[in-house]
């Protein structure tokens, strides 16, 4: 894996550098930043998908093997993908880094100097959703991990829009939710940068878009809290321990009665 890793990162590097060489030919660099972007995306694709980094972290080996043999056994083949499912908040989390990043280059080598211009508040503000979001999955995560659940997350990969949009039950109305509008703004602000004619403006989203956007995040995160239920305890008093009173037990002596039978009949005298 490492072997892959480094040759796929040098074949990038040698790939952008040497179409790069022809970048003086072309008006604006056009084909420097093309090839910057490229080696990006080309980096962000095959880490994500030959490493962990936006793959759920497994909690519970037992557990999942105990799944990896479930997938067998239905299937009656031997499952070779034996990786974790991929992480919804790191997955948004790593496409607008790479949207972001890559309209920064674009216009920067395209249209003109970005350090001149004022700070943009709409990349601001899709970052901010986004590491929100992954901060706080990250810790639902860890919570999750220390109270010993049983995590879905403890399966292997069933495919990327599969695990990215599926809890227990299958595929979630939240997930989806938030994928949509994660894509609906990701759409509209690739549109805006390509409709840039001069000057590096980094493209603003209205405040409706950036509301919806975040209010899907909200709602994912509050769904997410749940997916995975804690165990059922054994006995209920133990959920409020402390506040129930023990009965005190009296004990019962048990006397025995005596009964005495009293004759009625006279005594009669000699």
């Amino acid at each position: 894996m490492k072997r892959f890793l480094i040759v796929f990162s040098a074949a990038a590097v040698v790939a952008g550098l040497s179409g790069c060489g022809h970048a003086k030919t072309y008006d604006g660099h056009d084909m420097q930043a093309f090839c910057i972007i490229g080696v990006i995306l080309l980096l962000s694709i095959g880490l994500g998908a030959y490493t962990n980094m936006l793959r759920d972290e497994i909690s519970d080996c037992d557990q999942f093997d105990e799944e990896v043999s479930k997938v067998q056994r239905r299937t009656k083949t031997k499952l070779l993908n034996k990786k974790s499912p991929f992480n919804l908040a790191k997955t948004q989390f790593a496409a607008w880094t790479v949207i972001i990043a890559s309209s920064y280059i674009y216009l920067s080598l395209t249209k003109g100097d970005c350090a001149e211009g004022a700070i943009n508040k709409t990349a601001l503000v899709l970052m901010g959703i986004g590491t929100g979001i992954l901060t706080a999955a990250a810790i639902i995560d860890k919570r999750e991990m220390l109270d010993n659940r049983p995590r879905h997350q403890n399966r292997p990969s069933k495919g990327f829009f599969a695990d990215i949009l599926s809890d227990d039950n299958g595929v979630s109305i939240h997930r989806f939710q938030n994928f949509v509008w994660t894509a609906i703004a990701i759409i509209v602000y690739v549109m805006k940068v390509s409709h840039v004619q001069s000057g590096c403006v980094m493209p603003e989203l209205s405040d409706t878009l950036l509301a919806l956007t975040g209010i899907s995040g909200v709602t994912f995160l509050t769904m997410r809290a749940s997916e995975n239920k804690p165990v059922a305890e054994d006995a209920p008093e133990n959920a409020a321990a402390g506040n129930v009173v023990a009965p005190v037990s009296i004990p019962v002596d048990v006397v025995s009665t005596t009964t005495v039978s009293v004759s009625n009949n006279p005594v009669t005298g000699p």
